[in-house]
C-alpha cells in the first residue's frame, strides 16, 4: 500500500489464540428488506445554506445522527488493510459503521471487516451485538453489515451526494483512535476525486474530499450535510497532510446495496481502454471543450468492439450520464447492468454519433492478453530503415514479405523497428513491431510519409497515431520532441 494514503482502521493488537470466524453468508435471517435505507431525516437541525454558524446547530445535527453510528472492533488473522502481521498471529482492530435500516443492517469500509473472523458492534447507549457480513465489494471498498439482535435500531438516512458542491459544511462522526463518537466539523473540499488509492488498486470510488478531522478508527462512519443526511463513508485520509481525507459517496452506496444485500456484487463490461481529454487533445481533435474520454483501445470481440466503437472516438456520454472526465466512465460502465443496451454518445470526426452497447458481465478474473513484443534485431536486417527524430523511433515499409515473415496484420503502414528508450514514442507507448497506419486523419502508406507528417508539426505538437498491435487497433498521442 502506498504510504500516500491511509486508511482509517485502527490496530489494536496482536494475539496469539485463534477465533470463531464470522458468518459470512450472504443475507441475513428472515426476508432482506425492499429497501434496506431511508432518504427522510431523521428530524430537523434547523440549519440551512443561508444560516449563520452556530453550536446549537451543530449540536442538534449530532444528536440526530449520533445515535445511528456504531464502533466496530474486529479479530482477524493475517493482513488487514495492508499491514502484515507475523505467522499465526491475529490483529484486532476498530473501525466505525452506522445502522441504515432499523432492523439493524449497517454500512462500513471493508477494509474494516477484511480478515475478520469475529465482529463485534457496539452502540451508542452502550449494547453490544455481534455482527455478520452480508456483503461486501473491495473495488468500493463497502461492506453491508447485520447485527444478531433485536431492533428497532435507530437509523442515519442516506442523502443525494450528487448534489453536493465544495464549500458546504459537513459534519464526521466516527471513534478516532478509539474515542467513541468523535464529531469534527468541516466543508467539502472537493468532489469527483479519483486518484485516491488507499489499497494501492484502482478503485471505482469518485471521492469526496473533506477537511472535517477525521483520523484512524473513523474508518467506515458517516459524513453528513447540515439537513442531517449521509452523503460519504469516511475511508482513506492522506498520511503526510493534514485536513486531508475522503469519503466514498452516499449514492454509491445506494446503487450497490441491493447486490451486497444478495451477497455478490456483478458488474457489467464495456471492454476498452481509455485517456483523459487533456487541452492539447481537444484542440487536435477540434473539440468545443475539454471533456469526456477519448478511447485509446478497444478490447477485440468486446461490447465496445462489437458496438463499433473505435480509437479516437471521445465519449461524453454513457447511459444518459454524461461523462465529464475520463474517471466518471468506469464506474458507469461497471453499474449500468450485465446485458443491459445502452446508449452511448461520442464525438468521431467532429460529428456527434450515438451507438448502443450491448454490455456483458465482467471476466472472472479480467484478462489483458498483449501481443508479445518483437525485439529489433528481429528486423535487422531487413531493409532500410528511416529514423523519425521528433518520436525517437525508426520505422521502414511495411512489405508483403515483412507481413509474412513476422505475421503481421495490418495491410500496409510504417513498421517500427526500434524504439528509443526515454523518448516521445516510448512515453507514449509506442513499441517494437507495432505498424502506425495513421497520423490524424492521413492515412500512412509508407514510412518516409510519416516521416514527412512529423517533421511538419510544430515541435511540442500531439500527434495522433493509430498504430496496428497485433488484432487490436490503438489509438496514441505522442508529443513531437523539439
Amino acid at each position: 500500500m502506498p504510504r500516500w494514503f491511509l486508511f482509517l482502521l485502527l490496530p489494536i493488537w496482536a494475539l496469539a489464540q485463534p477465533s470463531a470466524r464470522a458468518n459470512s453468508r450472504p443475507g441475513a435471517d428472515g426476508r432482506i428488506p425492499d429497501k434496506l435505507w431511508s432518504e427522510s431525516p431523521v428530524g430537523r437541525t434547523g440549519i440551512t445554506s443561508r444560516s449563520p454558524v452556530t453550536m446549537g446547530g451543530f449540536s442538534r445535527l449530532a444528536k440526530l445522527i449520533s445515535p445511528a453510528v456504531v464502533n466496530i472492533s474486529t479479530v482477524g488473522a493475517g493482513s488487514q488493510a495492508g499491514r502484515e502481521t507475523p505467522s499465526g498471529a491475529l490483529v484486532t482492530s476498530e473501525g466505525t459503521g452506522f445502522f441504515i435500516h432499523a432492523s439493524g443492517y449497517l454500512l462500513t469500509n471493508d477494509h474494516v471487516i477484511d480478515g475478520a473472523r469475529d465482529i463485534t458492534v457496539r452502540t451508542a447507549n452502550d449494547r453490544v451485538f455481534k455482527a455478520r457480513v452480508v456483503g461486501r465489494d473491495p473495488r468500493t471498498d463497502l461492506a453491508l453489515l447485520q447485527v444478531d439482535g433485536h431492533g428497532p435500531f435507530p437509523i442515519a438516512p442516506l442523502g443525494d451526494s450528487g448534489k453536493i458542491s465544495p464549500g458546504e459544511w459537513v459534519l464526521a462522526i466516527g471513534n478516532p483512535f478509539g474515542l467513541s463518537h468523535t464529531v469534527t466539523a468541516g466543508i467539502v473540499s472537493a468532489v469527483g476525486r479519483s486518484d485516491v488509492q488507499p489499497t494501492g488498486k484502482p478503485m471505482l470510488a469518485s471521492f469526496i474530499q473533506t477537511d472535517a478531522s477525521i483520523n484512524p478508527g473513523n474508518s467506515g462512519g458517516p459524513l453528513c450535510n447540515i439537513r442531517g443526511e449521509v452523503i460519504g463513508i469516511n475511508t482513506a485520509i492522506r498520511g503526510d497532510a493534514q485536513g486531508i481525507g475522503f469519503a466514498i459517496p452516499s449514492n454509491m452506496a445506494k446503487k450497490l446495496l441491493p447486490q451486497l444485500a444478495t451477497g455478490r456484487v456483478e458488474r457489467s463490461f464495456l471492454g476498452l481502454a481509455f485517456r483523459e481529454v487533456t487541452p492539447e487533445l481537444a484542440k487536435l481533435l477540434k473539440l468545443e471543450r475539454v471533456a469526456g474520454a477519448i478511447i485509446t483501445e478497444v478490447g477485440p470481440g468486446s461490447p465496445a468492439d462489437q458496438a463499433g466503437l473505435r480509437p479516437g472516438d471521445v465519449l461524453t456520454s454513457f447511459d444518459g450520464q454524461p461523462v465529464r472526465a475520463a474517471s466518471d466512465l468506469p464506474w458507469l460502465a461497471a453499474q449500468a447492468g450485465v446485458h443491459a443496451k445502452v446508449p452511448v454518445e461520442l464525438i468521431r470526426d467532429a460529428k456527434l454519433l450515438t451507438v448502443q452497447v450491448q454490455l456483458q458481465a465482467l471476466p472472472r478474473p479480467l484478462e489483458i492478453v498483449e501481443a508479445p513484443r518483437l525485439t529489433t534485431p528481429s528486423f535487422q536486417p531487413v531493409q532500410t530503415t528511416l529514423p523519425i527524430a521528433g518520436l525517437g523511433v525508426a520505422v521502414a515499409d511495411l512489405t508483403p514479405a515483412l507481413r509474412k515473415r513476422f505475421g503481421i496484420l495490418a495491410s500496409a503502414g510504417a513498421l517500427i523497428v526500434a524504439v528509443d528508450r526515454g523518448g516521445p514514442g516510448d512515453h507514449a507507448g509506442l513499441r517494437v513491431g507495432d505498424v502506425i497506419t495513421r497520423v490524424a486523419k492521413r492515412a500512412v502508406t509508407a514510412a518516409a510519409l510519416l516521416e514527412a507528417e512529423v517533421r511538419s508539426a510544430p515541435a511540442d505538437d500531439v500527434l495522433s497515431l493509430l498504430v496496428q498491435r497485433g488484432k487490436q487497433s490503438i489509438w496514441l498521442t505522442p508529443k513531437r520532441a523539439r
